[in-house]
């Protein structure tokens, strides 16, 4: 951990559209762990199950109509962070977004990080601290998430493997029909 980052604030009001945009997409029960407001009318939020890029300002062209990208945890193949002299941007990978390193901070139309469904941009001088602590934050969420997942599917993985060697006890003879059962109820936890 670095300490000159642990203790900055990731959690700062998004103002109202960027608040309305998040309630109406956030799902009850999900924890904030990172709200931060980019420089032109983005946020990056993560919670316990989720990061969305929101993109609700003019100069991220969504003048009357904001926009929610939602990315689960195992959908994400990385996150990046590029910075310049004075502006960081920040981009979520997922194996749909390609071709990303040629968008720019002041790219135009196709071009343009600020207005890229996945990237959000920030002021190094300002806000470099705070996104660079969510930046960490986020790839601990995820890094957890994916292990937890992992585990869960050795888990049920090696299950499969003793019924299936259950199976062939009982093909065998060595064990009854009553006892596979039983011994297959206990090993799914019914």
């Amino acid at each position: 951990m670095n300490m000159a980052t642990d203790n900055v604030n990731v959690i700062e009001p998004l103002g109202n559209r960027g608040e309305a945009l998040l309630k109406t997409n956030t799902v009850d029960g999900e924890t904030i762990l990172v709200k931060l407001k980019g420089s032109f009318g983005e946020a990056f939020v993560v919670t316990d199950r989720r990061i969305y890029i929101l993109k609700y300002g003019f100069m991220a062209g969504r003048t009357f109509r904001g926009q929610c990208t939602a990315y689960r945890f195992n959908q994400i193949t990385g996150l990046e962070s590029r910075k310049t002299l004075v502006t960081g941007v920040l981009e979520v990978l997922t194996a749909t977004d390609r071709d990303t390193g040629s968008k720019t901070l002041w790219g135009v139309g196709k071009k343009s990080a600020v207005r890229a469904d996945n990237m959000i941009a920030y002021s190094l001088m300002f806000q470099g601290a705070s996104f660079q602590r969510g930046f960490s934050i986020a790839r601990e969420t995820i890094q957890e998430a994916v292990s937890a997942s992992t585990v869960y599917a050795v888990g049920h993985e090696s299950a499969a493997d003793e019924i299936g060697k259950l199976a062939l006890l009982r093909d065998k003879g060595t064990l009854t029909e009553e006892e596979f059962q039983a011994k297959k109820r206990q090993l799914l936890g019914l």
